[in-house]
């Protein structure tokens, strides 16, 4: 593109980062009829959801990620404890001046005294590094839920594929790994239930799918907590409870969660199960949400909407009609501005999430399956399975995702301690910690430049759906009406 080619080019709408919220804005907003630019600084889509190769993991940790949000990031290579990383990434190579070679080159400038060994063993994995899919972001897709319903109203779900997921396990310290049965077929064949404990998430699961019964729940317990309901009612405690409220519900630990709100978690759960098989979720291959955001943006491409990756933003400014944005090849106007919080320069980091991504030298939990699992001992750790199935790592090996709410520093031992007694006997390979913040854009945010949001928690990609269509509802499905009124 030439220097300076877009100066003075008038968008309706312009969308700053590839992610999955702005990915579905900017796909409304053309289908819409508005003029959409779609604009990415970095040289690849998916944002915070995108999906890497390994090499590119490691480009992405020490080029292309925002400090403000991911301030570190610790890798170990092998059987390096956690606590004592190869290297701890804490700047970008652009900011330390550049330098030419790959992941391994890449990743001596950032050595610790523990690095020995680690770039020989490191070159090892390098060899496969284009077999392994390693995601910022790894959630999944409720089989009746809102990103499935919105692939499939647009006509998108032939180009994303995904499989479903076979297991849902309940973790303790202790090493102890139980499924979670899926289904009434499940409970009645569970050889780890009693008569009593099946009796007593039998009547659970037929007051949650009966529609009359559901509300007389719902009436009866108006105002009460979940966990008080569950033991009131139905009497669970120990295992049986949390797995109703950790592995299904996916109550965080400490979170307060209403009756009402858990109960509907859990019917959204149950609903689930039998629409593409015995599963609740669905993972993505090569990237769940990181393949839904790129079908998005097809769709918006299809629509007229103009993409540039690796476009340098400069500046996103008020104007008395909508903003301009300063662009490496121009500065472009628009009636509405939906940007990723790395865009605004004065965002500033707040809650935080603790993550971990590890490769795994033997399948443990299955060598073609995947799986969600929950860790509990004094919180709550959420982790997901995947391998070969879903074109994550090369045959023989497995990734395992961790991630909890906290600060690093607080929940490095609690992530450690989940993935033990996950992977059991299985070797690491390569371990990443980070600390993932919650970008607060704080005064950029206004009726014409609107902020999207960041991955959350949870384990399913819903959420995001949902706040795209809020803000396209609230911003610009009326748009073209207000302009004709004018």
């Amino acid at each position: 593109m030439a220097s300076k080619e877009l100066e003075g080019e008038e968008f309706d709408v312009v969308v700053l980062g590839t992610g999955l919220e702005e990915s579905i804005v900017a796909s409304e907003a053309a289908a819409a009829g508005h003029k959409v630019l779609h604009v990415d600084r970095n040289p690849y889509y998916g944002g915070d959801y995108a999906c890497f190769s390994l090499a590119m993991f490691i480009e992405w940790a020490t080029r292309h990620r925002d400090i403000r949000q991911v301030p570190t990031v610790q890798i170990s290579v092998g059987s390096q404890p956690a606590d004592a990383p190869a290297f701890v990434i804490d700047r970008t190579v652009d900011q330390t001046g550049d330098i030419d070679g790959g992941a391994p080159q890449l990743l001596a400038r950032f050595a610790t005294d523990n690095a020995a060994d680690a770039l020989q063993a490191l070159d090892g994995l390098l060899a496969d590094e284009r077999k392994y899919g390693i995601e910022l972001a790894p959630k999944l897709a409720l089989c009746r839920g809102e990103l499935i319903e919105s692939l499939l109203d647009c006509g998108l779900g032939e180009y994303v594929q995904f499989r479903g997921v076979e297991s849902n396990y309940l973790v303790y310290s202790d090493k102890t790994a139980e499924r979670i049965p899926d289904s009434k077929e499940d409970i009645f064949a569970s050889t780890t239930l009693s008569l009593v404990e099946k009796r007593k998430l039998m009547k659970l699961m037929t007051a949650i799918a009966d529609d009359e019964q559901f509300a007389q729940l719902l009436d009866e317990h108006a105002g009460a907590r979940f966990d008080e309901m569950l033991r009131g009612k139905f009497r669970l405690s120990g295992k049986l409870l949390d797995a109703v409220q950790y592995a299904v519900a996916r109550v965080g630990y400490g979170e307060s969660v209403s009756a009402r709100d858990g109960c509907e978690r859990v019917r959204r759960y149950a609903a689930s199960i039998g629409r593409f098989g015995r599963m609740a979720y669905l993972c993505g291959l090569y990237g769940g949400g990181s393949e839904a955001a790129q079908s998005f943006c097809r769709l918006c491409a299809v629509s007229g909407g103009t993409y540039i990756l690796g476009e340098r933003v400069a500046s996103v400014e008020p104007t008395p009609t909508g903003a301009a944005v300063a662009l490496e090849h121009g500065t472009v106007r628009a009636k509405r501005v939906v940007m990723s919080p790395q865009y605004a320069a004065c965002a500033e980091p707040r809650a935080r999430l603790s993550r971990a991504v590890c490769i795994l030298g033997d399948p443990s939990l299955g060598a073609d399956t995947t799986a969600l699992a929950s860790y509990v001992d004094g919180g709550v750790v959420s982790m997901l399975y995947v391998t070969q199935s879903t074109m994550a790592a090369p045959a023989g090996q497995a990734v395992l995702y961790a991630w909890t709410e906290g600060a690093l520093a607080q929940r490095r031992s609690m992530l450690a301690s989940a993935i033990a007694a996950t992977i059991k006997t299985a070797p690491l390979l390569f371990t990443a910690f980070m600390e993932v913040c919650e970008l607060d854009a704080g005064t950029a945010q206004s009726s014409q430049v609107i902020v999207t949001g960041a991955p959350d928690a949870s384990v399913g990609l819903d959420s995001a759906v949902v706040s795209a269509q809020q803000i396209f509802s609230a911003h610009f499905s009326t748009l073209k009406q207000n302009e004709a009124v004018v």
